[in-house]
């Protein structure tokens, strides 16, 4: 088994070295963190960008250095998942097929290819499974420690951590109500709130900026929406669970289990989490404008590949799993190849979902070319949106800071760092990329306009995006601002 993963893992490293495609706009916004090292940031805690620092100084500023924390991350998780089904079932078949079948749900695919604050999330919540489990079952005290420390660590790359005490907390009434009389529980919730330290007093000292963040993407600053739309962010909500819980097919499983009330133990352990998210997460597509990115709630989905593997074992259905597995592979194949740029026989156009990683590194080279026609190297990029900022700053030569001149949008951790204000009488030149035209007011708050081009990106010979570019002289001044959190 673990020669399958770690090959795999290394066709994976080989795919994103020879072929890589362009860095998502969040993977390149979470680079950008490691390079102004906080105890905390805006929108998320610091772990991912502590890990890129450390990647980053091993295989340098690259996208391999960025992505191999993914790969690494996703071959971690099959090995706990083979960990945590052993010590649920003591059935070392179950194991190794839960194990393998991380490599087929589309959820765990995307997080192990891709450096998202989800992947080191996902790890350490299926890390702090494995712990409690064996906690309540072992009940020594060193478990409740690794269960503290992967809560903590956990919470330090993402706030959802915590929710994992809800289906914890009503498995234990359900069947271990003695914990709560065991100082070990306690211990564990020290431990993971020390760890945890440094984001909260980061947000004391930043007003709770992370919280109110949270508070506002879960929508309760919202504007009321119809019942109308309600239904429809709850419907593709619940279809897109089924999306990425594929290839999990044993609902009716669940259904009889659930009829007869014949669920075991280890299956109410493994699907609570599950059951608890995605109903904490349908009630936030309800009362959100904008409904709830189906990928919220994937992290309570850690214990489905157990299930499959179990309920697949369990009635003698491995050789149909093994068919499911071999067409999700065929599947990821063909997607794969469909969202490439090689594909011209049915290009997808604006659709394509990988269109977020396409053009950036073309957009900065043509950057970089104008440049070297100025008459002065010193100049400076700047976007209204993070995510172009983010982008060339990763791809410009010689890799310098970018800014982002908030035109009245959300707040974004830029916002807490020094902004284009520090140039205001300055000779440097500022280079403006944005989707857009320049508005009246950024053209209005500098004195003259050097020269202006544009840069057309190609998908798949289709048209996607075309990214305006300006230089610009003479910064007179501009105000801060932003409208929510």
């Amino acid at each position: 088994m673990l020669g399958a993963l770690s090959l795999l893992a290394f066709i994976k490293m080989l795919i994103i070295y020879y072929f890589p495609m362009d860095l998502h706009s969040e993977e390149a916004q979470y680079w950008v963190w490691s390079k102004h090292l906080q105890l905390s940031y805006y929108s998320k805690p610091p772990l991912i960008a502590y890990m890129n620092w450390v990647s980053s100084m091993i295989f340098g500023n690259t996208v391999l250095g960025i992505r191999i924390n993914a790969v690494v991350i996703g071959f971690l998780i099959s090995v706990a998942t083979y960990f945590l089904t052993f010590e649920i079932f003591k059935d070392v078949n179950k194991a190794v097929m839960a194990s393998l079948s991380t490599c087929i749900f589309p959820f765990l695919i995307s997080i192990s290819s891709y450096f998202s604050t989800d992947s080191p999330l996902l790890f350490f919540w299926i890390l702090a499974m494995l712990f409690f489990w064996k906690a309540i079952e072992v009940r020594k005290w060193i478990w409740w420690v690794l269960f503290g420390i992967s809560v903590g660590l956990g919470a330090m790359a993402k706030y959802s951590m915590f929710l994992i005490y809800i289906p914890l907390l009503v498995f234990s009434v359900m069947y271990y109500r003695e914990i709560f009389r065991k100082w070990g529980f306690y211990l564990s919730i020290l431990i993971s709130l020390l760890l945890f330290s440094p984001v909260i007093y980061w947000n004391i000292q930043q007003g709770g900026l992370g919280v109110l963040h949270v508070v506002h993407l879960a929508g309760a600053n919202n504007h009321s929406h119809s019942v109308l739309n309600a239904f429809l962010n709850l419907l593709v909500f619940i279809l897109g669970q089924f999306a990425i819980l594929l290839p999990f097919y044993q609902y009716n499983i669940l259904f009889h289990k659930i009829r007869q009330r014949s669920f075991t133990k280890q299956e109410i352990f493994l699907a609570l989490p599950a059951i608890c998210m995605f109903l904490i997460f349908m009630f936030v597509a309800l009362i959100r404008r904008s409904g709830a990115n189906i990928n919220w709630v994937m992290f309570g989905y850690m214990g489905i590949p157990i299930l499959f593997a179990h309920f697949a074992i369990a009635n003698n259905q491995s050789k149909f799993a093994f068919r499911i597995s071999v067409a999700m592979i065929t599947a990821l194949i063909l997607f794969t190849w469909i969202i490439s740029s090689s594909n011209t026989i049915f290009p997808l156009g604006k659709s394509n979902p990988a269109n977020k990683m396409i053009g950036w590194s073309k957009v900065a080279s043509k950057i970089d070319l104008m440049k070297d026609h100025l008459p002065t190297s010193e100049s400076y990029v700047f976007s209204p949106n993070y995510h172009i900022a983010s982008e060339m700053w990763f791809y410009l030569k010689g890799q310098p800071e970018t800014y982002v001149l908030n035109p009245g949008t959300r707040m974004t951790q830029f916002d807490l760092w020094p902004g284009i204000e520090q140039f205001i009488n300055s000779d440097k030149v500022a280079i403006f990329v944005d989707g857009q035209k320049i508005s009246p007011e950024v053209r209005n708050g500098f004195r003259e306009v050097l020269k202006t081009d544009s840069c057309q990106v190609f998908s798949q010979n289709q048209h996607i995006e075309t990214y305006y570019i300006y230089f610009l002289k003479g910064l007179k001044g501009f105000q801060k601002r932003h409208t929510s959190y």
